[in-house]
């Protein structure tokens, strides 16, 4: 293997291969990042049997080659590099030599042979642009799980019906939905076929319909799916594929992928309640909500959250209760439905951080909460002029106060 190519693709390149590389990896070959070169240039890849990224850079392949080299290295290297600088590559034995001006390089190269095969990518189920995507999931991510002993509530559920996207997230105590318009493809993993009784006739298994919802429905780890949206974003389609087992995001030159979560989503879309049900709707200003809400949570916690109130056409935001520190703030409201005691009270309570992160995911000046009681979910969506932001739904549990 020799080439050369400019510091700044490379660098590119490598930190995106960088994604997949494991924080402890499970043996020593899966640290590294494979380089290959052919005539369509350089290519970089990183798999740790869960992740994988691939990314090919443009260079002038002098000899072609294959190359495993600890990817961290490799990567902390190339983020020291001029950016203009031209960067040599050469294999020679069992190092491999990288040169950039006066500086220069020996590293170590970990055994090809004992690197596992890249999964192959799946065909693509549907394109939808960038900036778009990466916005989506910034909305659902928010609702997302964090506790790997429940690992489907970990992850995003995307059903894809027509030309919608449909991404939700939950941790069971919230529920945020987010739709996009997207442009399928019209191929999708073929459905398994219903097994056969011994006695030859089909047995009680999934129905066609049943089947075809499914390979319409796939479960992706929230974070892995958060970090290739931003880092595939921007004014271009993004091709997202699957299989039964596999998702990939790819754009030209570059790819990701994650094996897909096990587990059963949980049926939450019926908790949803209807916006023109509400017996009670709150709009307020985000931006001066959330900066009261962070006032008002310094003295807030689980066991004591913020609670809120109607207060004529404020919103009284509260925390704390009696000897114990205590705060209070107010933002302006609109405020319409049957205002009943049971709403106008302080038995309204969310738990500050979810609460805040409601408010940070809309993309309106505006949020609307729809209350149809003090101790059932509440709908929040975002609010601006006739637009109601329908696009995201976010369900917020509240935390019932003891008397």
């Amino acid at each position: 293997m020799k080439l050369r190519l400019f510091a700044d693709p490379l660098a590119d390149a490598v930190a995106h291969a960088a994604r997949a590389l494991p924080g402890k990896p499970p043996v020593p070959v899966l640290a590294g990042i494979l380089l290959r070169t052919d005539t369509d240039g350089l290519h970089l890849a990183a798999f740790d049997y869960e992740a994988c990224a691939t990314v090919r850079a443009d260079a002038e392949i002098a000899d072609d080659g294959t190359a495993l080299v600890s990817g961290r290295l490799l990567n902390d290297i190339c983020k020291t590099l001029p950016k203009s600088a031209e960067v040599d590559l050469e294999l020679s034995g069992a190092r491999l030599l990288l040169t950039a001006g006066s500086a220069r390089f020996t590293l170590p190269t970990l055994p090809v042979e004992e690197y596992p095969a890249l999964p192959a990518a799946p065909d693509t189920v549907l394109t939808v642009e960038g900036d778009a995507l990466a916005d989506a999931v910034a909305q659902a991510v928010v609702a997302a799980g964090t506790d790997d002993t429940l690992p489907a509530l970990t992850g995003v559920q995307m059903i894809l019906e027509d030309s919608r996207l449909t991404l939700a997230a939950t941790d069971r105590y919230r529920f945020a939905v987010r739709e996009l318009t997207v442009k399928p493809t019209g191929t999708l993993p073929a459905a398994k076929p219903a097994k056969k009784a011994k006695n030859g006739d089909h047995d009680a298994g999934p129905t066609a319909e049943q089947l075809d919802a499914a390979a319409r429905t796939v479960l992706v780890p929230a974070k892995f799916l958060s970090e290739a949206a931003r880092a595939l974003a921007g004014e271009h389609p993004v091709a997202i594929g699957w299989t039964d087992g596999q998702l990939t995001l790819s754009t030209p030159g570059r790819t990701l992928g994650t094996r897909l979560l096990e587990g059963e989503f949980p049926k939450g879309r019926a908790l949803f309640p209807h916006a023109e049900d509400a017996e009670l709707t709150i709009t307020v200003p985000i931006e001066q909500a959330l900066a009261a809400i962070k006032r008002v949570a310094l003295v807030a916690s689980d066991k004591r959250p913020i609670r809120l109130a109607v207060d004529g056409d404020q919103l009284l935001i509260e925390a704390g209760d009696g000897d114990d520190a205590r705060a209070a703030d107010r933002v302006p409201c609109d405020a319409t439905g049957s205002l009943t005691d049971r709403l106008r009270g302080y038995d309204a309570a969310f738990n500050p951080a979810y609460l805040a992160d409601c408010l940070k995911a809309m993309t309106t000046p505006e949020a609307r909460f729809h209350l149809t009681s003090s101790t059932k979910p509440v709908l929040v969506l975002g609010h601006s002029g006739e637009d109601t932001g329908g696009d995201y739904q976010h369900l917020l549990m509240p935390i019932r106060l003891q008397s």
